[in-house]
């Protein structure tokens, strides 16, 4: 564009300095250009670039950037260039790979230094006074006794295959909300044997229940009627587990509101009010010259179709006798649907894929054929779901969350401080520990 404007101004200069009756020049076209010709200006402040909420780094590192090429990069793509530099630095911002590679490229210089200085900075930990001078009297950097420390947490938390102590089996218990069947079953699990309840005759109505944890370990006993010991030994057992065995209980959230996380998203070509064209009676009235809008010559009429239930049997009006109804294909479901069912289809499969840590509840907007739609679903992808009354008697479909083993809750509770787990699960420690510390 330079070269263009340049071009135009000498040949203007030339039509004014040669006479009209001059005979004209040739035509001279440079092709290429010299850059000495088109200097870049430098004139300008790098300082004006600086924005109030830069931070010392974020600012060194436009900088410096800017100053390593302010003379062959115009004012004008270097700023926004120094900046996503110094984004892909400090933030790990990610850019297409063209522009990747060229702040590669221009800022390699700047990098080595950044990375320096950043292995070379010192950060402020406190340390109690007593493990300051232990450590120091040993020798161990601060971080790496903080690393042993984590990794022996986790080894108090991991379960233990096979067993050689009771303490061991007590490790790989795990109390699960409570429940004596949700704990075995997560032991079985495991691998690290079962819980096992034995029943043995004393006298007529009389017999003696015993717990019995992995290999034969003797927990707790009850005796009396039948029911009476079975309840005293649970009741015992779940004592027993509870004192020396880690918790994690699931938390319910939302049970005393109508909640729900998943809206019901439409057909792009449904109001749900209004007539699907497949519909027998919308041909119909296509027939008869209707284009849409309200019925009647001077379109007066109603919009909204009348609500009509369907019958599917022969019984007579206001009968309360219902007869159990043919199992439809999911395919005709489908087109009674005013939902996407396309959409849900997705939805199945990213939870599959993703495995959420919590429960998605659907609308109550769902209709009771939608729902019969989305069991279907939930079926083929081999996702547990159910359908549950909210507090205003409304009927929703929820998809249960995939529960975490409880092993790897308690690590990532207690050791790794993950957000998500800690809101959605409870971990208690146990009152007694049979493990020296």
């Amino acid at each position: 564009m330079r070269q263009i404007l340049r071009r135009k101004c000498a040949f203007d200069a030339q039509l004014i300095k040669e006479p009209k009756n001059a005979v004209p020049s040739p035509a001279v076209v440079v092709l290429d250009s010299d850059p000495a010709e088109d200097p870049i200006a430098t004139s300008w402040d790098i300082e004006s670039y600086r924005k109030p909420f830069d931070t010392r780094s974020i600012w060194n590192l436009k900088k410096w950037f800017m100053e390593l090429h302010k003379e062959s990069i115009a004012e004008e793509e270097l700023v926004p260039i120094a900046q996503a530099f110094a984004n892909v630095q400090a933030y790990r911002c990610s850019y297409p790979d063209e522009l990747m590679e060229r702040l590669r490229k221009l800022g390699e210089p700047v990098t080595k230094v950044y990375r320096n200085l950043q292995i070379g900075k010192s950060t402020r930990i406190l340390v109690p006074a007593r493990d300051a001078i232990r450590l120091e009297h040993s020798g161990v950097p601060y971080l790496q006794h903080l690393a042993e420390l984590k990794a022996q947490k986790e080894e108090c938390l991991l379960p233990i295959i096979p067993p050689s102590k009771l303490a061991d089996v007590f490790q790989n218990i795990v109390v699960v909300n409570n429940s004596l069947k949700e704990t075995v079953q997560w032991l079985e699990r495991l691998g690290g044997g079962t819980i096992s309840l034995v029943m043995c005759p004393l006298v007529h109505g009389v017999v003696e229940v015993k717990a019995f944890a992995s290999y034969n370990l003797f927990l707790t006993k009850a005796a009396g009627p039948y029911d009476q010991a079975y309840a005293q030994c649970v009741a015992n057992l779940m004592e027993i587990l509870k004192s020396y065995c880690h918790q994690v209980n699931y938390i319910s959230r939302f049970e005393a509101c109508d909640y729900y996380n998943v809206e019901r998203l439409l057909r792009e070509t449904d109001t749900g009010t209004e007539i699907h064209p497949n519909n027998i009676g919308f041909q119909m009235l296509r027939k008869l010259g209707w284009v849409g809008g309200p019925l009647g010559f001077k379109q007066q009429g109603i919009v909204t179709p009348i609500a009509v239930v369907t019958k599917h049997n022969r019984l007579g009006l206001g009968s309360e006798v219902r007869r159990s109804q043919k199992r439809k294909a999911l395919k005709a479901l489908c087109a009674e649907c005013a939902m996407d069912v396309d959409f849900y289809k997705a939805l199945m499969e990213i939870v599959v894929r993703k495995r959420p840590y919590y429960d998605l509840i659907f609308s109550p907007d769902f209709t009771e054929t939608e729902r019969i739609v989305l069991t279907r679903l939930a079926a083929e992808h081999r996702i547990r779901c159910e359908t549950r009354q909210s507090v205003n008697g409304c009927l929703q479909f929820v998809i249960k969350r995939f529960p975490l083993p409880p092993h790897e809750v308690l690590l990532q509770v207690l050791v790794r401080n993950h957000p998500v787990c800690q809101k959605f699960y409870e971990v208690t420690r146990p009152k007694f520990s049979l493990i020296p510390k």
